[in-house]
């Protein structure tokens, strides 16, 4: 995690250690402080640990996937608040209809754009856009 935090910090959960690392590169460059996790559960444990003000979370991951993270997000009241944007190779329109039913606020398919993500990433957290 960056040690001076302008912007919130972001939670990435994500199993492809590409995704984690093209991810938190580039949010640290925007000011992000950044968290990681290789799954759901593990995703689930640093939320509750650290309380992100975000987490981008991919949906088809080993042990515990997306879907059922947020259903765990959402149980908890520690956790439930936190807003995720899902990130998705997968792309059925059946996960995004249960991504948005199980409190996710956007649903973006990979290869996503990493400006998109800073967009909506300043939205959720609430901070302008530079």
């Amino acid at each position: 995690m960056t040690e001076a935090v302008k912007q919130g910090t972001i939670l990435i959960v994500d199993d492809s250690e590409i995704t984690r690392e093209l991810l938190s590169d580039y949010l640290q460059e925007q000011q992000f402080g950044v968290l990681t996790a290789v799954n759901g559960r593990e995703g689930f444990e640093r939320a509750l640990e650290h309380h992100p003000d975000l987490i981008v979370m991919d949906l088809v991951m080993p042990e515990q996937d997306g879907l059922q993270a947020l259903d765990a997000l959402a149980e908890n009241p520690d956790t439930q608040e936190i807003p995720v944007i899902i990130i998705s190779g997968k792309g059925t329109r059946l996960d995004q209809v249960l991504s948005y039913d199980k409190g996710a606020y956007y649903y973006l398919e990979k290869p996503f754009d990493l400006k998109e993500i800073v967009r909506k990433a300043h939205e959720l957290i609430g901070r302008d856009s530079e």
